[in-house]
């Protein structure tokens, strides 16, 4: 007991007890993480640019510096990717969509339905 605290001192460690030392995460790790996951909520090809961006900034600082955040990194930069792609992916269909659409109107000028005069 400690002389005058009134409450027992807290135990030593074991022998051969160290404690573990925590890495700080990499901040551009968590933002590119951040931005690869608010393309699931509409940002699309902005934040999957963003998300690769600084994913790839973020792995060569980890490499560098030796920090945590890593994986995060990773994660941000393999959604990121798959957010452009999927979004020039959605615009080729919509582009392929209307040029089909117009090239079967132009191939095809008597099949639609024409106004009859009444009798």
């Amino acid at each position: 007991m400690q002389a005058g605290s009134g409450s027992p001192a807290p135990p030593a460690p074991p022998p051969g007890y160290t404690a573990a030392v925590s890495r700080p995460y990499n901040p551009w790790a968590i933002v590119s993480v951040s931005f690869a996951a608010s393309t699931v909520i509409g940002s699309w090809c902005f934040g999957g640019l963003i998300a690769v961006i600084t994913g790839h900034v973020a792995r060569s600082q980890i490499k560098r510096t030796g920090e945590a955040g890593g994986t995060l990194a990773l994660v941000g930069l393999i959604i990121g990717y798959a957010a452009i792609a999927l979004t020039l992916l959605f615009i080729l269909v919509y582009v392929a969509f209307f040029v089909f659409i117009f090239a079967f109107a132009a191939a095809h000028p008597g099949s639609f339905p024409s106004p009859t005069p009444s009798p």
